[in-house]
């Protein structure tokens, strides 16, 4: 997307603080993915929980990557940034059930956080990882085995990733659990990570809990889920079939109408290969708050780090907006 869309998503967000329900936000997860080039173009599902009415929603992500790992044939080089924009609908009926659609849109590009990474490693004395071995602001997706390389990615892309549609239904007495079944379909361009090329499935389970805290409204969560992936067309290494997913997290309104939120995402790996980036199992801790203009407007922020090092975007920064009607 271009630096005009970005701000035109941007200011989407800014409108829809205008009008979207806050009400749950104590125990309603942030729709966090992992969004490693390699793992996006499946189908992670994002936690959610059901809300009666009509919502809609923008969510603008920017992630940063630099790795470069040889782990015996198969090879890795992500060093570049992507910036994901969300658009979802969803639609509550009946006294429980939830239908829904995601339409993502993605960039890749060299990207401008790197100099602001570097400048973060070096006032904590923290470790760069080896990123200044290359170029600020560069581009470069390399993937390879024994064959040779099988993809290579090396300048600025966008375009439409994969759509997901989903049904949830609320479960138990306090309407505490949800259940979601997810499709997404292959209608991104798989030339430039932004689809995988094949349709996965996924089902969830959410446990969600409001409760009060020194008078404040305070809310805990976990959910775990099972994602059945196709095979995806250009990425030559071993894709697995099942893998698991799951969430922890919690939240904490202290102020009527500002509250902060902690939480650990986690999965299975998604491919059967000796890098540690794609061969282990992922886990992001996310930090951040929401605030809520109106009874109906709601706007979040959180930036996302990698628990697991190296199977995730060393930073993700993400800004969310939702209007229900």
């Amino acid at each position: 997307m271009s630096t005009a869309g970005s701000r035109i998503c941007l200011g989407l967000c800014l409108v829809l603080l205008a009008a979207a329900d806050a009400r749950g936000q104590a125990a309603e997860p942030f729709k966090i993915r992992n969004l490693n080039p390699l793992v996006a173009v499946f189908g992670l599902p994002a936690w959610d929980t059901v809300t009666p009415g009509t919502t809609v929603a923008a969510t603008v992500e920017v992630a940063n990557h630099y790795r470069l790992s040889r782990r015996v044939n198969d090879v890795l080089i992500l060093d570049g940034e992507t910036l994901r924009t969300t658009l979802a609908l969803s639609r509550g009926f009946g006294e429980r059930w939830e239908a829904g659609l995601e339409l993502p849109h993605y960039r890749h590009s060299g990207g401008s956080l790197d100099d602001l990474i570097d400048g973060w490693h070096s006032v904590f004395g923290l470790p760069d990882g080896g990123r200044n071995n290359r170029p600020e602001d560069d581009l470069w997706f390399v993937l390879g085995d024994q064959t040779g390389t099988f993809f290579e990615l090396d300048r600025r892309r966008r375009g439409l990733g994969d759509i997901q549609v989903k049904l949830a239904r609320t479960l138990g007495r306090d309407g505490g659990f949800v259940v979601q079944a997810a499709l997404k379909l292959p209608t991104g361009e798989e030339t430039m990570l932004a689809g995988s090329g094949s349709a996965d499935w996924s089902l969830t389970l959410l446990r969600s809990r409001a409760v009060t805290l020194r008078s404040r409204p305070f809310g805990f969560y976990w959910g775990a889920g099972l994602l059945r992936t196709g095979e995806p067309d250009l990425i030559d290494f071993e894709a697995e079939s099942l893998v698991y997913t799951g969430v922890l997290g919690g939240s904490w309104q202290i102020r009527p109408r500002f509250g902060v939120k902690a939480q650990l995402d986690f999965h299975g790996p998604f491919f059967n290969t000796p890098l540690e980036e794609l061969g282990e199992k992922a886990m992001q801790a996310t930090i951040g708050g929401w605030l809520s203009l109106t009874e109906r407007s709601t706007f979040e922020f959180a930036v996302v780090e990698d628990v697991a090092v190296s199977t995730a975007p060393d930073v993700v920064l993400h800004v969310a907006a939702r209007w229900l009607w």
